[in-house]
């Protein structure tokens, strides 16, 4: 081994990490985008779910006047009291139910994501929260 080449690695290593570093919380970051994604498509699902199997042959009515168990079904996943809710910051506010035509129930939700490691590009004053939604539409039981 040549001695001028000896801490070499170190340097290397010196240099390289930061970039691996923000490119591994780039990568987390990703993904924790499109778990929560995933989360709410799965919470708007089982929401209109839930929603249409009030209804029976009644239409919408019942579905009206139950929105806001339907929006505690999207939110925290129950109706039970003292749960928490399924995504960080989400209330039942961002929540809307809707009934068309005696047939359709519509559930549609709205949160925004919020990084954890950086809420804002640095020197600037553009944040990097991502609004995300998700919308679906079930036939009511008859």
């Amino acid at each position: 081994m040549c001695f001028k080449q000896r801490g070499m690695s170190s340097v290397e290593m010196i240099i390289a990490l930061p970039i691996l570093i923000l490119f591994m919380v780039m990568v987390i970051e990703v993904a924790r985008v499109m778990i929560e994604m995933n989360t709410l498509n799965k919470a708007v699902r089982v929401g209109a779910r839930y929603a249409s199997t009030l209804s029976g042959a009644a239409g919408c009515g019942p579905i009206l006047n139950e929105s806001g168990n339907i929006q505690k079904m999207v939110v925290y996943g129950s109706l039970g009291s003292g749960v928490t809710a399924l995504l960080d910051n989400w209330g039942t506010s961002d929540i809307a139910v809707s009934c068309e035509n005696n047939q359709y129930v519509t559930v549609t939700a709205s949160y925004t994501f919020q990084p954890r490691f950086v809420s804002k590009i640095p020197y600037s004053e553009t944040s990097l929260a991502i609004p995300m939604n998700a919308s679906t539409v079930m036939r009511l039981a008859q």
